[in-house]
């Protein structure tokens, strides 16, 4: 440290300090609790893709394998039928679905004898295939066999197409394996888009341990296949989330994933993740290059079992954020067999076995928080038009882990930063430690594991009154309300309560809107149930430390708006100012436009959004 304040001083640099580190600069991923709904009314381990003509399509196990679809987003399902029976003593399980890129839709299973077992009815991997949407299906495809008893059965299958058109099926196999427990991660090929099948190859194999239940992908830049598994041998005493890899050029020549090979590696980073142990891993891949992977725990749930979701890096690792999709508690249920889809351009959709149905809801990945130039009336409503960047003021949604839904959303003026948040409450506490939400921003961006002088605290009660702290000495300090320059505003509602807040730059401590300046922010909902005070931030946030702070930029300048910040000598305003909404030509609209808009992401790639 000491060589590098010297050359910082020799070399004009900004100085170092111990309290700043790297920034967090993951996606988190916002639930919306209003997108849950029920996929099968009946059935277990559901997968979801979206189809080439934009439709959804759903399959499960449930008395045979049964499919699904949706032209609506998810918000209906239709069509449903069985494509597969069951038939002598076999039921068929755990299905997995792909649309190749010639529209082919292939549904492979996973026969599962039942006893008294015989030996004419074996443990395998089939396939169904449909050439004009799902309509109609193929006569039942032999791809694998394992052996007839439960003890030596194969499992699970899971598709990958490469870009070269060869079609992967992987799945756990016991097979081999007929006098001990072991099972491996094996691997069939198709090279006629599954009409015919290689004879299984081992990619993955844990002496002595089960590797089971893969789930592929290939990375954004093509550059690898990753497979998600789960792993028992890591010394937890249960199965622990797990990746294996090798380069798309390599393609598992030759070559399989053993217990000291360093392409086997713990998917979860535990600096960020707790040792949350637990099966049943799903990995997908973002469009501009994130990984989101989920697997079921039972960890701080009274031994129950729920979906948790994280946000990985563009090469599957560093795995980050997470969050319980369908919630957490001794009143919720289990969440069994999970999975996930990427759908549109970039919603994830969870989905999720609950009290025997099928039910998904909908996430949206946000690595940067945006405000539009706008001016909201401080009144405590939400009125069409304000500005906000979404219309019904609904940027950030929170929900999954109180169970009480919130949305909240920015916008500035060259005077005032406004925020706005809406909480679904119909018991608000008033009186000792009241309903609240609190805003967090940091004006100067500060990356710290304590508060700075330049970040705030602003608690916003149902009451309509507030209090504000700043950071001072690496810690809160509250400061005079008064003569802290803000309006603020709160109504009361039948079932919810909305608190609103315009802040003076100048209490903040900038002249004028830091367009073109980094920032972060955060938010935290306080419930208070009776006596019971429960808080959700967004995924990831510690309220004390900016370093965990999601980035918060103000949207481009309107023609004709001026600001008196000094910009950088080599980055003009317009171009450190991200544009909040484009329309399909790629037009500026209004950030509160209705109808079909893409909105920028903070990596570059633009985002569809219908509003």
């Amino acid at each position: 440290m000491k060589h590098l304040l010297i050359l910082a001083f020799i070399f004009g640099l900004p100085s170092l300090t111990f309290s700043q580190v790297a920034p967090y600069t993951h996606s988190r991923i916002f639930w919306d609790t209003t997108t849950r709904h029920t996929v099968f009314a009946s059935g277990g381990y559901a997968r979801i893709i979206q189809l080439q003509d934009g439709r959804l399509m759903a399959v499960c196990e449930s008395g045979g394998i049964q499919i699904a679809f949706s032209s609506n987003g998810g918000s209906s399902w239709s069509g449903q039928k069985r494509i597969v029976n069951n038939s002598n003593n076999t039921p068929n399980c755990v299905p997995d679905l792909v649309q190749l890129h010639d529209g082919t839709i292939v549904v492979g299973y996973n026969p599962r004898p039942s006893e008294p077992y015989t030996e004419d009815r074996r443990f395998g991997i089939r396939v169904k295939r449909s050439t004009d949407n799902g309509r109609t299906w193929s006569d039942e495809i032999f791809v694998n066999d394992a052996s007839y008893t439960f003890h030596d059965g194969c499992w699970e299958p899971s598709f990958l197409e490469l870009p070269s058109g060869e079609l992967q099926l992987y799945f756990a196999d016991e097979g081999p394996y007929t006098n001990n427990g072991d099972q491996q991660i094996s691997l069939c090929r198709s090279f006629d888009g599954g009409q015919t099948w290689t004879k299984a190859q081992k990619i993955s194999y844990r002496s002595g341990f089960r590797d089971g239940m893969p789930v592929p992908v290939l990375l954004k830049d093509e550059s690898e296949i990753v497979v998600a598994i789960e792993d028992n041998g890591w010394g937890y005493g249960d199965f622990f989330p797990t990746t294996v890899r090798t380069t798309l050029d390599n393609n598992w020549q030759n070559y399989w994933v053993d217990a000291s090979d360093k392409n086997r590696e713990r998917a979860l980073n535990l600096s960020y993740c707790p040792l949350a142990t637990g099966g049943a891993p799903y990995l997908r891949v973002l469009p501009w290059g994130e990984t989101v992977l989920s697997h079921q725990s039972p960890y701080e749930n009274n031994g129950k079992i729920q979906m948790r979701v994280v946000v990985g890096n563009e090469q599957a690792r560093d795995f980050r954020g997470v969050t319980t999709p369908f919630g957490q508690g001794p009143d919720n249920p289990q969440g069994l067999w999970n999975s996930l889809a990427v759908i549109d351009t970039g919603v994830v959709v969870a989905v999720s076995g609950i009290n025997g149905k099928i039910e998904m809801i909908k996430g949206y990945p946000t690595r940067l928080l945006q405000a539009p130039f706008a001016h909201p009336t401080i009144d405590g409503r939400l009125t069409k038009g304000e500005g906000y960047f979404f219309e019904d003021g609904s940027q950030i949604k929170l929900g999954t882990q109180t169970g009480t839904r919130v949305i909240a959303d920015y916008a500035f003026d060259m005077d005032s930063l406004y925020f706005v948040a809406r909480v679904f409450d119909n018991t608000r506490v008033t009186a000792d430690t009241p309903d609240a939400v609190t805003l967090f921003v940091d004006v100067d961006g500060s990356s710290s594991m304590q508060p700075q002088e330049s970040s705030y605290q602003i608690v916003l009660p149902v009451t309509g009154s507030h209090q504000v702290y700043r950071g001072q000495s690496q810690r809160w300090t509250r400061i005079d309300d008064d003569a802290f320059a803000m309006r603020c505003a709160a109504l009361a509602y039948p079932t919810s309560y909305i608190v609103e807040a315009a802040i003076a730059w100048t209490a903040l401590g900038k002249r004028s809107a830091p367009v073109g300046q980094r920032m972060v922010t955060a938010v935290q909902v306080t419930d208070n149930r009776n006596g019971t005070v429960l808080t959700e931030s967004i995924p990831d946030v510690k309220t004390n430390r900016t370093r965990t702070w999601m980035e918060f930029r103000l949207c481009a300048l309107p023609d004709g708006i001026k600001t008196v910040q000094k910009e950088s000598a080599s980055t003009s305003l317009s171009q450190a100012a991200p544009t909040c909404a484009y329309d399909l030509a790629g037009r500026l609209v209004s950030p509160s436009a209705r109808g079909l808009v893409i909105l920028c992401r903070p990596d570059g790639h633009k985002q569809k959004v219908i509003r």
